[in-house]
């Protein structure tokens, strides 16, 4: 469920990944490697410390990419993977709006093929809106979600704001984001994450922060992602038992 969604836009629950700027306004490339040590995703814990890279390919308003998660360290044995595609189109549009509609494919390897959407386990498609105001104070946007395989609509706002530091090429970045998630047969909650990004920009092309996240869910068991065993059989199995949680991030990425 990748933190960087195009369409949304937004300095959001995750890490605030640096921009890579690439030579060709027209044709670009992004790829790089995040490691958070929780993985949080609209508020909910999916996952321990997991490693993330991804890459993105930017043709004109036309936006394309993979995403991949995978746990590590204690709690890697009851994490699922996770494979993302996603694409999206950024709507001209004159004045202070920006518009941009995307879908994303959810895949889970570990719970069926790639293809597979029965039921959800193994994978689910979603579609997306967002918009977002140019040249206005904390850069307001809005997004909203619909799985319509799980039959889910997700709601987020957002505000973000960037301070260049005095040393050269770094910026302080803030976020923070807003959510409501309904889900057919129930299950709805709201959340919210404050974040705060150090940027380096290394070069034109090459860029990699350090972040800081507080995630608050209206449910009191939906964060901190803990591994747990029966006793009887020792077999190992996910908790999550807390509404509130910090948690932290770190990557690199490069631009061609």
């Amino acid at each position: 469920m990748k933190h960087f969604t195009f369409a949304a836009a937004l300095l959001c629950a995750t890490a605030i990944a640096p921009t890579a700027f690439a030579q060709d306004d027209n044709i670009s490339i992004t790829t790089g490697i995040d490691s958070v040590s929780e993985y949080v995703f609209r508020g909910v814990s999916l996952g321990g410390s997991s490693i993330q890279p991804y890459t993105e390919v930017s043709i004109g308003n036309f936006t394309a990419g993979a995403w991949y998660s995978a746990g590590f360290g204690a709690e890697s044995d009851v994490q699922a993977d996770e494979v993302d595609f996603y694409a999206g189109y950024s709507v001209p549009l004159d004045g202070a709006i920006s518009l941009d509609l995307g879908a994303t494919y959810y895949h889970y390897p570990q719970s069926g093929a790639l293809l597979e959407t029965e039921g959800g386990s193994a994978g689910s498609y979603e579609f997306s809106a967002a918009v977002g105001f140019k040249d206005v104070a904390l850069s307001p946007a809005v997004a909203a979600y619909y799985d319509v395989t799980l039959e889910s609509l997700t709601i987020e706002g957002s505000v973000g704001h960037s301070i260049a530091l005095s040393k050269p090429g770094w910026s302080a970045d803030l976020g923070g984001t807003v959510g409501h998630v309904e889900a057919d047969g129930g299950g709805d909650y709201q959340w919210g994450t404050a974040s705060v990004a150090f940027t380096k920009a290394v070069t034109e092309d090459i860029g990699f922060y350090l972040s800081g996240n507080f995630t608050v869910n209206s449910e009191d068991d939906t964060l901190g992602f803990d591994r747990n065993v029966v006793p009887e059989t020792s077999t190992p199995f996910a908790t999550a038992d807390s509404s509130t949680l910090f948690w932290f991030g770190t990557g690199i990425s490069v631009g061609f």
